[in-house]
Parts: C-alpha cells; structure tokens; sequence
C-alpha cells in the first residue's frame, strides 16, 4: 500500500437531493395527470386506477429514497473506500465492501461525492466541512488520492 493519504473516517448522511428529485418528478407527474384528466381521455376507473397507481408510486419512491441510506461514515483505510454503519454494534466486517469514490462536484466546503462496488451499485453522498471540520483537509486528501 502505498499512499500519500493517511486513513481518515468522515460522517455522512442521506444524499438530501434523492428526496427533492422525487418529490419533483411526483410533482411534474401530477401535473401531467391533471393535464390529462381536464384535456384527455380519462374518464371512470381508468382515472381513478390512474390516480391510485400515481400515489402508490410516489408514496413508494419517497420511502425508498428515504430508507436507502443512513448516517454513517465514509472510512478510507490508505487503500479502499468502505462505508461504516453510525452504531459499532451493527457492524460486521463480513458486510462491508471494497469500493471506490467519485468526486462529481467539487465547492471546498462541500463535495458531491459517490461511493460505487464491484458490482456496480452506487450511493451518493452530500458532504460538508461542517460535518467534522477537524478532518476535512484528511478526507479531501483521501478522495483524490490514488491507491498503488
């Protein structure tokens, strides 16, 4: 291992733009409906199933985006990216994953940052200096670190 960043955990939370991007594409949803039960064909059961799979589907993606992630730590230990649940006691290390980070935005007191494994799933972190502002220079150096 052979690295110019020492490990470094940093505290994480929800990405809080999964949740407006679905509210907002519920919110251009209804709008359609709406369009199409004043201007369209729908009329009877056809309206109300409609309207029934609309809010079952919204209902669904809000509690998906919700449940996805939870606070806890990005952890970088000089060769791999892990993520580490909040509470010690939930943690298994059988559980844990290698995976790499992504930096997508890059404003220095904040980072839109990715977290992806092999297997190609990806979560998506909102991360801001004022989460652990002793550690910040440590987690900016072990994003764009490279590991050999």
């Amino acid at each position: 291992m052979n690295s110019n960043a020492p490990s470094v955990d940093f505290p994480v939370g929800r990405f809080f733009m999964g949740v407006y991007m679905v509210m907002a594409f519920s919110i251009v949803t209804a709008g359609a409906l709406t369009y199409s039960f004043l201007f369209g064909d729908f009329q009877g059961w056809r309206a109300n199933l409609l309207l029934l799979v609309w809010v079952f589907a919204s209902g669904l993606s809000m509690w998906a985006v919700r449940q996805g992630q939870s606070r806890g730590w990005l952890s970088w230990n000089g060769n791999v990216w892990h993520e580490l649940p909040i509470n010690a006691s939930s943690f298994s290390p059988e559980n844990v994953l290698d995976c790499g980070v992504t930096v997508h935005l890059d404003m220095q007191r904040h980072m839109l940052v990715s977290l992806y494994n092999p297997n190609g799933f990806r979560k998506w972190f909102w991360v801001s200096r004022k989460s652990f502002p002793e550690r910040w220079h440590g987690f900016r150096c072990a994003v764009y670190s490279r590991s050999e």
